[in-house]
């Protein structure tokens, strides 16, 4: 698998937080977000600074935002995101594998290039899979006691969305899914993300629900462990079968997106996060993006649809 280089702007930043302004976050919060679902204004002056002070670059975004569900857009290292639509938390579906796939990387970090260590499958998921395919699960075939290198389980999880893989990452880092998913919510606290609640790791059951906005934190802060980026950019997975499978996310390696993560669900709709290299204002930024609950059709495909024209309205690639 090609790894992605590091990132400028990480290196640019890594050394100093930048923040939005209150003054322009107030302003953005009374003029544009609502609960109605439709667009905001189309300019927001965002001035951006170092916690420092030492410097003070306006910004203009011109996000053009989803029609309905909701949508938020940073640049990397600014304190909060901007947002159009509801503000309500709404279903994650696969969303919820960010958080499981960051906190295996903390658990266990890994070098970008290395496999890193091996787990095997429990028999007691090894069981389940008939279970899971019945209830229309993103998959991937396993069997009892199958080896699966950290970065193999990473790539099943984040470009096939392999929700039994999420169950079994659970166990492997906390030993049980009630723990893991004690740290996924204690770990979204950390994070800022306030209207964020995990019931599960793999975002398959409803109750797991966050926002545009929310996504946006942990994707900017995911981001930055540079094995995250590489396997949250990697274009296909090959099973245990050897069949290599496309990553659902066709906006990768477009409009400078190059890591993201997709899902769906009828209770969420399509959902998007994603990660590009944008040139705003003339000057090369990382921005991170979300589009979530988007209801036409029955696939991930309204989401990344409204994610590129959003990612179009922002800079240039």
């Amino acid at each position: 698998m090609t790894t992605h280089p590091a990132l400028p702007v990480h290196r640019r930043r890594s050394s100093g937080a930048i923040a939005l302004t209150v003054a322009a976050l107030l302003a953005l919060v009374a003029g544009c977000a609502d609960d109605s679902g439709r667009s905001g204004p189309p300019s927001v002056p965002v001035t951006m600074s170092t916690l420092a002070g030492r410097l003070d670059v306006p910004v203009t975004l011109t996000p053009t935002w989803p029609e309905d569900g909701q949508a938020a857009v940073t640049v990397d290292g600014a304190r909060e995101p901007v947002a159009s639509g509801s503000a309500k938390p709404t279903p994650t579906a696969s969303l919820a594998k960010v958080m499981t796939a960051y906190l295996f990387l903390k658990a266990k970090p890994l070098a970008p290039d290395l496999p890193g260590p091996t787990f095997t499958i429990s028999a007691e998921e090894a069981n389940r899979y008939p279970e899971r395919l019945r209830r229309f699960e993103s998959l991937t075939p396993v069997r009892s006691g199958e080896p699966f290198t950290e970065r193999r389980a990473l790539e099943a999880l984040m470009v096939v969305s392999a929700s039994n893989v999420a169950h079994e990452i659970a166990r492997w880092v906390a030993g049980d899914e009630a723990s893991f998913v004690a740290r996924m919510n204690r770990t979204a606290k950390e994070l800022g993300m306030r209207d964020t609640v995990y019931t599960d790791p793999s975002g398959f059951d409803r109750a797991t629900v966050s926002t545009a906005a929310d996504q946006v934190k942990l994707f900017t802060v995911a981001m930055r462990e540079p094995a995250f980026a590489s396997v949250a950019g990697a274009r296909s997975y090959t099973d245990s079968a050897r069949i290599a499978k496309s990553n659902s996310n066709t906006l990768l390696g477009r409009e400078g997106v190059l890591a993201g993560k997709t899902g769906f669900t009828t209770p969420a709709g399509g959902n998007l996060v994603f990660a590009a290299e944008r040139r705003v204002d003339g000057r090369p930024q990382l921005v991170v993006a979300a589009v979530m609950a988007q209801r036409k059709g029955n696939t991930a495909a309204a989401a990344i649809d409204a994610s590129e024209t959003l990612i179009r309205s922002i800079g240039t690639p």
